[in-house]
Parts: structure tokens; C-alpha cells; sequence
């Protein structure tokens, strides 16, 4: 990566934005020293250039391939002039990304979007992963001007509709998310409502206190938008629901709080088999796991109970890799191995704020080191990788078809 180092990536990131002609990155640049600002500003153009060149250099071996199925990143930007976006284009048409996740920032008009999807997916090697937060209430990236329907929250779904009522509501939902390309929905949110959190009952995005009526409605959410073809990933395993943190700014400890009962959802979903995908969420369960460790990059969680004691067989994803919970005490390298060791399949990396336009080629290079030092097994990324090709083609995962 040449003379961008560490300290220098969240500035090169904020560049970024700057250059497709957006002011988001203005603040983070006022900063910045002039002469420093000029010289990272060159940094971030030849980055780009070097790592969309790097793009054609392809690793035709099936570890490369099995590990790109495993990554899912995001980028900077709203349109396809986002040099970040146009390079995450290139690295999935490469083989070197099997997913895309949209944020916020991400969500320009309509157009913009759909451009977007035809970005990533025109030339990728295989289908990706385009993924977004379509939960309703407060998480919901695409709205009226978008025009997408609002989806009330999950609190008040629960509150107001009957389970058929939901369903029906669901089934529209994903068609409108299906029509404009997206595959994949980060939700429905599977924790035990607790109005005194923070990052979820604040915002009513549980279904209930009680665990039949949370696996019910999540029932009811996911068969509405497998109708339409689109992926759910149900969140956040173990249970986010009685923290008292954001993981998104630290690492919550629900040790005290946690208990059996926020795995009766979980359990639900997937003796009906309904639960295709589980997010973990970056919790701290000392009860579960000694090293203090969120519990996705634990062993002893993401495999012990959620594989072992729950019998869970489907795609076990992380949240991003880059929240606080995880970058505040560990490297990204370190996050990235400590995360498959755990037994994830889907590797979820937003690469926005500490921005590294080589990443790809970089996870690829930290599994492949990794393996020789004998921390992780070749026989483990080939059994996750197949399991993320296993529930695509399970739904008919598929090329956009955008209206």
C-alpha cells in the first residue's frame, strides 16, 4: 500500500469522497494540514489507480475464490462516481468480493441506487451479495424518496397487525427491495425488547419481550421476503436486546443480563427452518466466552452454541468488523482471522472510515498466512464458502432484475 499507512486511512477514505465531488469528508479534511492534505490527496489517486490496475491480477485458486465468497464490503459515496464504489465493482468483478453492503451514505435517489446495483453486478463472476438494513422504523435506508412504502417498526407490527397481516406487509416490502436489485436484508431483529436500550429498544425495533411472539413475526417477515427472493439474516446472536451499550462505539457486557431465554427465537427459527442466515452481534458474555472478546469472534459462542447446541447449519455472518466494539482493541488482520476461526461464513467489513483500498488482497494474503502457522484450516473456509453458494442457490439467489 505504498506510503498510506494506518494512520493515514481514514484521511484517504474522507479524500475519497471529496474527489467524486461530495463534501462529507470536508469536515474530517479542516483538520488536516494543507501540505499534509495535498500530499494524501495524491495518495488517494494513485492508491486508486494502482489498486483498480491490481484488479486484473487475478488468483485463479479455489482458496481465492473460497475466501471472496466469505467478504462483504461496503464503500464511500451515493452514485457510480464514487471512485471507492467503482473500485469495489472492480474487485467483485475480479472474484475477489462475493458481497456488497449498502449504508446510509450509500442511498442517493432511485436512480443512483439502481445504478449502484448494476455497478457491482454487471460484470461480477458469479451473483453477489447486495445487502441493505430494511428492517422498518428507524432502520430503514430506502423510503419515500426512494419510493419504497414505510415499514412501521417491529414493535408496533407486532402491537397492531395480525401474523397474516405482517406477512402480507413483508411480501410487499420485498417486492419493492427486490425490485431495484437487492438480495439480501440485514434484519429481522430477533432480540427481546428492552426500552432501555440504547441501540434497539430505544428505537422499537424488537417485535416483543416475549420470545414466541419475536420468533412469530420474524417468521412472518422472512417468508414475505423470500417470496420476493430476497435473503434475511435474523440479528443480533446472542441477543443485543438488555445491553446497555451500542456496539457500534463500544463493546456492551450483558453478562449480567443475559440469559436462555433470548436464544428461544433463535431456536424457533431454526426448527422451522426458517433462519437461512444469523448475524452475531459484538457482544461481551464472559459467562460464554473468558477472553474479553466479542462474542462473534468467539469460538466458544458462534460454534459452541450457536453450531453445537442449537444445531444451526446455515450462514453464520458478523457485523461489521470495523465497529468499535471490535477496532478498539484489535487490528483489523487480527478481527478478520480471529472471525473464521470462530466458525463465520460471511465476513462483513464496511472499509469506509479506515479506508484500505487493497483489502481483498489483503484478507486473502492474512487467511493464507493464517493457514500455514496452523491457526485456521484450509477445510474450514471451503465448508463456509460452500454453505454462503448453499443458501444462495437455496432462494435463487439471481442477476438483478430491476423495474
Amino acid at each position: 500500500m505504498g506510503e498510506i499507512n494506518r494512520a493515514n486511512l481514514k484521511l484517504v477514505g474522507a479524500l475519497f469522497v471529496l474527489r467524486r465531488g461530495d463534501t462529507k469528508g470536508a469536515k474530517t479534511l479542516s483538520r488536516v494540514a494543507p501540505s499534509r492534505r495535498h500530499v494524501l490527496a495524491g495518495l488517494a489517486g494513485s492508491a486508486v489507480t494502482a489498486a483498480l490496475a491490481a484488479c486484473g491480477e487475478v488468483n485463479h485458486d479455489p482458496l481465492s475464490a473460497d475466501v471472496a465468497e466469505m467478504l462483504m464490503l461496503s464503500f464511500n459515496g451515493s452514485t457510480t462516481l464514487s471512485l471507492s464504489a467503482q473500485l469495489l465493482a472492480s474487485h467483485v468483478a475480479a472474484g475477489r468480493v462475493g458481497g456488497v453492503i449498502f449504508s446510509k451514505m450509500n442511498v442517493g435517489s432511485r436512480q443512483d441506487v439502481i445504478e449502484l446495483i448494476r455497478l457491482f453486478s454487471t460484470d461480477a463472476r458469479s451473483v453477489p451479495l447486495l445487502a441493505i438494513d430494511h428492517e422498518g422504523g428507524a432502520v430503514q435506508r430506502l423510503v419515500e424518496r426512494q419510493g419504497f412504502s414505510r415499514i412501521p417498526r417491529a414493535l408496533d407490527v407486532a402491537d397492531t397487525l395480525s401474523l397474516e397481516q405482517a406477512r402480507v406487509l413483508y411480501t410487499q416490502a420485498g417486492s419493492e427491495l427486490a425490485s431495484v436489485g437487492f438480495n439480501l436484508n440485514l434484519a429481522p431483529v430477533l432480540d427481546v425488547h428492552d426500552p432501555a436500550n440504547p441501540p434497539i429498544g430505544q428505537f422499537g425495533r424488537a417485535f416483543s419481550t416475549e420470545p414466541t411472539t419475536i420468533a412469530a413475526y420474524a417468521e412472518a417477515f422472512i417468508d414475505g421476503f423470500s417470496s420476493a427472493g430476497v435473503l434475511c439474516a435474523a440479528k443480533h446472536f446472542p441477543g443485543h436486546g438488555h445491553s446497555r451499550g451500542d456496539s457500534h462505539y463500544e463493546l456492551p457486557d450483558i453478562t449480567a443480563s443475559w440469559s436462555d431465554l433470548e436464544l428461544q427465537p433463535y431456536e424457533r427459527l431454526i426448527a422451522d427452518r426458517k433462519a437461512k442466515i444469523i448475524m452475531g452481534g459484538h457482544l461481551r458474555l464472559a459467562s460464554l466466552e473468558k477472553e474479553p472478546i466479542p462474542t462473534t469472534l468467539s469460538k466458544a459462542v458462534t460454534h459452541g452454541l450457536l453450531r453445537e447446541k442449537l444445531g444451526f447449519r446455515g450462514v453464520v455472518m458478523t457485523d461489521s468488523l470495523d465497529m468499535d466494539a471490535v477496532l478498539g482493541t484489535l487490528t483489523r488482520r487480527d478481527a478478520v482471522i480471529k472471525a473464521v476461526s470462530a466458525g463465520n461464513d460471511l465476513l462483513m467489513i464496511k472499509n469506509v472510515g479506515l479506508f484500505d483500498p487493497y483489502l481483498p488482497q489483503n484478507v486473502l494474503a492474512w487467511v493464507r498466512d493464517a493457514i500455514k502457522e496452523g491457526i485456521l484450516r484450509e477445510r474450514d473456509i471451503v465448508d463456509a464458502a460452500e454453505r454462503v453458494r448453499k443458501v444462495k442457490q437455496e432462494i435463487g439467489v439471481k442477476p438483478p432484475n430491476i423495474t
